[in-house]
């Protein structure tokens, strides 16, 4: 590595063991734009992968919920909705790099484009190489949809734009364009509480299923009611555990003509369960997976934060600081909290789960 070369450092995964390395990051290209880190979050999948229940090469950057702020951009550049981008812009962004040109971009499958480049998963020694969000800075493609941020929102509020958000708001698009009266979550995890979220404020009654208390908490208070199980007949299941049992009860408890929205369940490989055709046929019932978000549901995520994130239950814990990555996630691995918190900025540890709403910054 030369004296002179820009650098980043990212937590790796390398021979399944999480790793803190520092590479070598060309100059940048043009329309590509360099974000420095100021919060990023370990979610679910993370913990998939690095568990090895989602198989994942060595050398993959790991991490893709994060907010910050620009360090590299070109003259001229802008947001998805046309506002100007300068330095010190404070952004949020998928993570997500697609041709926008092949069959499945063209049918609105975007996020399953045969080129895509999925930041998190992607290898840090292939191009744009600074591809984990569990890092000090990353380098987006010019394909990656990007948003200024608005000013009134902390980045504690901001960290799952990336991922949880625009993943719920593409939950509540599966349902179809006119929702139902009530509807139940299956996982109160962050996006089973961002589906929560999303659905009580559109005027949906809203009942969550979640073993673990201070999940279940945090949807009460987002305005649903719990319940042990899916109630008989619900017009909508939006199921976010991935649990194979609660898969299983959700098609039985659907009502008739009903919407059964799976978002889960991305290990493949890792539970099966048995299904009886006929239960989808005699019944008219409607199965739609939903994995990931395209451009649309980003913006919507941001607009419905933008409307209601000041007044949410805090859904991150800690405030780690990147040299303690693997103490990060360890406590997201033996936690119960939805997101645990990483600062590239910060070198102590100090883990806060705060449940409650208000403005409070977890520090």
């Amino acid at each position: 590595m030369s004296a002179a070369a820009d650098v980043f450092t990212a937590a790796v995964l390398r021979d399944g063991n999480v790793e803190l390395e520092t590479h070598e990051l060309p100059t940048r290209r043009p329309g590509e734009l360099d974000v420095a880190v100021s919060l990023a979050a370990i979610c679910g999948s993370d913990l998939h992968t690095v568990s090895g229940r989602r198989a994942a090469p060595s050398g993959t950057g790991l991490g893709h919920e994060a907010v910050g702020r620009v360090v590299g951009v070109d003259q001229g550049a802008t947001d998805a909705r046309g506002r100007p981008l300068a330095l010190g812009d404070r952004v949020v962004f998928g993570m997500i790099a697609s041709c926008g040109s092949c069959d499945r971009c063209r049918t609105g499958l975007s996020m399953k484009c045969r080129s895509v480049v999925k930041y998190g998963h992607a290898l840090v020694t292939d191009p744009p190489f600074a591809v984990a969000m569990l890092a000090d800075r990353i380098r987006l493609l010019p394909e990656v949809t990007v948003l200024r941020a608005p000013d009134h929102l902390d980045d504690e509020v901001l960290v799952s734009m990336a991922c949880a958000v625009p993943t719920a708001a593409a939950g509540v698009r599966a349902l179809g364009p006119t929702l139902p009266d009530e509807a139940t979550v299956v996982g109160a995890g962050a996006v089973g509480l961002y589906l929560v979220g999303m659905l009580v404020a559109a005027g949906v009654r809203v009942a969550v299923v979640e073993p673990r208390g201070i999940r279940r908490t945090a949807a009460v208070r987002l305005g649903a009611e719990p319940v042990p199980a899916v109630p008989e007949g619900t017009p909508a299941v939006l199921e976010a555990s991935g649990a194979p049992a609660a898969v299983a009860e959700a098609v039985q408890a659907v009502g008739v003509g009903g919407c059964l929205a799976l978002l889960g369940s991305v290990s493949p490989g890792a539970a099966a369960i048995t299904l009886d055709p006929a239960t989808v046929v005699l019944r008219r019932l409607r199965i739609v997976g939903v994995h990931n978000y395209d451009a649309e549901d980003l913006v919507t995520a941001l607009d419905w934060l933008g409307r209601h994130g000041a007044r949410l239950p805090r859904l991150v814990e800690g405030s780690y600081g990147l040299a303690d990555v693997r103490a990060a996630f360890a406590a997201a691995f033996a936690g119960d909290s939805p997101r645990v918190a990483v600062r590239p900025g910060a070198w102590t540890s100090k883990p806060r789960w705060a449940p409650a709403g208000g403005n409070r910054a977890c520090s």
